[in-house]
């Protein structure tokens, strides 16, 4: 097919990547970047690409067929509205907004002008978290029972030389770095009906939470626990044990572990675990382990190769709109349950 023209709206850290896969990408053609900072056009200049003062500007001016929307949380919306208006497809950096609000925009406009939205939850996108989700669904573990996460990691001081990131409504890891591993469980093992949430600030004394505890309640019947925290030299975190990311040194350990009553399943190791022999069951007989073996892939590349399929019409989205609203709405039950001591219904979709 003909390379899909594309364009990146806001140019910080995250759209600047955005914006150099885009280019080197062969199925599309970067053509142009949009950044409210004037200094942001330095981006724009080593890619060789016009440099617009705003979302609505470049629209205008461009007409790209699909865009890239990372700018802050907070302007999501409008910025996705003005996109949807104009009938142009988008990719929006997770999460897909910062209120459930503002999710709602987002989903009203896609659908009322059928402009396509992917969330860029890419996770999603990763091999071993298909090769989980096929296993759990597919029923390799038997009925599931429930699942233990672990997000650990030690974030260092100049991390939060930025102000927002030690003050709410969007610091704090629950909704900048845990958003992710809820979307992927969610992918994983099934929609959350409650969350029971603590968290505490005990260790840095900022605003917003260093640590984490959620209890899930999911719509099969099992049951979830999450224990997260950006304050500790632990490497029981997705980014460290996957090798997803080259930036985060590798640990070969496990992050999440799945258990069902015909087996479990210890990931990103792919440690499938059962007894030898179904007939002899019980905690007296001795387990098995198998390892899977699942091919890498970058999901970041893969989420680019889909979004360019989404806007040609050739796929739906891995992770739609609503399904970013979904699981925006696991988070928003957790801060409300942490500030209320109490449990937190989820609405039925």
């Amino acid at each position: 097919m003909e390379p899909v023209r594309l364009a990146v709206l806001g140019a910080g850290l995250i759209g600047a990547k955005h914006a150099a896969m885009v280019s080197a990408y062969d199925s599309c053609v970067l053509v142009g970047v949009a950044d409210p900072d004037p200094a942001r056009a330095s981006v724009a200049t080593e890619l060789g690409v016009p440099f617009h003062g705003s979302a609505e500007e470049l629209l205008d001016r461009v007409h790209p067929e699909g865009v890239i929307i990372a700018t802050p949380n907070a302007t999501h919306a409008a910025v996705a509205v003005a996109c949807a208006e104009r009938g142009v497809h988008m990719l929006v950096e997770k999460p897909i907004a910062d209120t459930l609000e503002h999710a709602q925009r987002i989903v009203a406009a896609a659908r009322e002008h059928r402009a396509s939205v992917l969330v860029g939850h890419h996770r999603r996108h990763n091999p071993l978290v298909q090769r989980a989700r096929d296993l759990v669904r597919g029923g390799a573990l038997g009925q599931l029972v429930g699942f233990s996460a672990l997000w650990t990691l030690l974030k260092p001081d100049d991390y939060f030389g930025g102000a927002w990131r030690r003050e709410p409504p969007g610091g704090g890891p629950l909704l900048i770095n845990l958003i992710h591993d809820l979307d992927s469980l969610r992918f994983i093992c099934g929609e959350v009906t409650s969350v029971y949430a603590r968290t505490s600030a005990a260790v840095r004394g900022f605003a917003v939470e260093d640590s984490l505890s959620l209890s899930l309640t999911l719509e099969n019947g099992a049951l979830g626990t999450v224990l997260a925290s950006d304050a500790t030299p632990a490497p029981w975190s997705y980014e460290l044990t996957t090798a997803e990311n080259p930036t985060y040194p590798h640990v070969p350990a496990n992050c999440y572990h799945f258990v069902g009553t015909a087996a479990s399943l210890a990931f990103p190791r792919m440690e499938l675990w059962r007894y030898a022999d179904e007939h002899a069951r019980g905690w007296t007989e001795a387990l098995v382990r198998e390892q899977l073996h699942v091919a890498a892939a970058d999901p970041l590349q893969a989420q680019l190769a889909h979004f360019c399929r989404v806007v040609r019409g050739l796929e739906a989205p891995l992770v739609s709109a609503e399904e970013g609203a979904r699981s925006l709405a696991v988070v928003v039950a957790a801060q409300e349950s942490a500030t209320t001591g109490t449990a937190v219904a989820i609405a039925a979709r």
